[in-house]
């Protein structure tokens, strides 16, 4: 899959991109049933809700430790847009699905992906892709991500002690650009810079929202450092090999 001219500009304008029906009801289903199969999962890579232990709130590496979504995210239709945006062929250093459960998940702080890759992993250059599959419909209600347009021209907005950007850069630059949410059916891919200012709300909904998520750099980049467990970052560089347009099938007639 390759991004059109008019795309690649409204990339470069606005910071993200939303790609509907990227897979289809038979993909998905695969890929439903492996999320599901990873929210059972016990371990360092699953981190709770903070006010209910027994609510999975995300869980880093799912690539590794599934071979569905390791088919996924090797995908061509996520990783020649990725080399398209990055101009390059790209290593993926970090997956990880981010769950909001219904009725009590929390939100996530108004950030940048880059601050927390340049304070946790020796990241310099802004130069990172962030692609996300939605695995449930994300709808107004169920806490979809919200993003600032065109904020990643600001640059990095450095916080060296947390995530979070403070009150009055985001109200500077909501009130300069506005907000839009980032919604669409199972199945929906977006793509985002990873300067893009963005958060989201609590779920309140008894609907699901679930979106797997796939975190590109430049293969020619060499600054991640080995400062967490290699399911938060793995910074051994190597280019992802795609395989075959129908390579979830494929897994299913070999299952």
């Amino acid at each position: 899959m390759q991004l059109t001219r008019a795309q690649l500009a409204e990339m470069n304008d606005t910071g993200f991109l939303v790609l509907p029906s990227v897979f289809d009801a038979g993909e998905l289903a695969l890929i439903r049933a492996a999320s599901q199969r990873m929210l059972a999962r016990r371990g360092p890579e699953v981190i709770f809700e903070d006010d209910d232990p027994a609510i999975v709130k995300m869980i880093f590496g799912a690539h590794e430790h599934d071979d569905l979504l390791g088919r996924v995210a090797r995908h061509p239709r996520l990783v020649a847009p990725a080399e398209q945006l990055l101009g390059e062929r790209v290593h993926l250093f970090q997956s990880r699905i981010n769950v909001k459960r219904p009725f009590r998940a929390s939100g996530w702080a108004w950030h940048q992906d880059f601050n927390q890759w340049h304070r946790m992993d020796g990241m310099r250059t802004p130069r990172a892709l962030i692609a996300g599959l939605f695995v449930d419909d994300v709808n107004p209600c169920n806490g979809p991500l919200l993003v600032i347009p065109g904020s990643h021209r600001r640059g990095h907005i450095v916080n060296d002690t947390s995530m979070e950007i403070a009150d009055v850069v985001v109200t500077e630059a909501a009130n300069e650009a506005g907000i839009v949410a980032l919604m669409g059916g199972p199945g929906t891919v977006i793509l985002f810079d990873c300067l893009l200012i963005h958060g989201s709300a609590a779920n309140i909904t008894p609907w699901a929202r679930t979106i797997f998520y796939l975190n590109f750099t430049p293969a020619s980049q060499h600054e991640l450092q080995p400062l967490r467990e290699w399911f938060h970052c793995d910074s051994n560089v190597r280019p992802v090999v795609p395989l075959a347009d129908d390579c979830l099938l494929q897994q299913r007639a070999t299952a």
